[in-house]
């Protein structure tokens, strides 16, 4: 009686396809996971730059005689538009809006709150 030893073509060819999907798959998923994390740094950036344009509204840059400025800055190596609106919302209180974003079309972070007039 003839013994084989080894793998046929066939068994040898699914076990590349089935490596084949694994390896392609994994790939994918690193793939949406970095630029997820870039992703998500970006909004947190724009987070805190709103945060920020709303410290210095209320302090050194009030918004006296305009409803609506804009402007871009640099911030992790990076450069953002941000447009901010205040309107009146009551007697006492103006509504302020900022738009932080990668572009000035696109928003990646919009903060709206409530101050008191002075």
């Amino acid at each position: 009686m003839f013994l084989q030893k080894g793998f046929s073509l066939l068994e040898v060819g699914v076990a590349l396809l089935i490596l084949g999907l694994a390896v392609t798959s994994i790939f994918q998923f690193i793939s949406s996971t970095t630029l997820s994390t870039f992703d998500l740094e970006d909004r947190a950036y724009a987070r805190q730059i709103a945060n920020n344009r709303l410290a210095l509204v209320q302090t050194l840059e009030p918004m006296i005689g305009t409803n609506q400025r804009d402007g871009q800055i640099d911030f992790g190596g990076k450069t953002f538009f941000w447009s901010e609106t205040i309107n009146q919302s009551s007697d006492r209180m103006n509504e302020i809006r900022i738009l932080v974003g990668k572009n000035q079309q696109a928003t990646l972070y919009e903060l709206r709150a409530f101050i008191e007039k002075k």
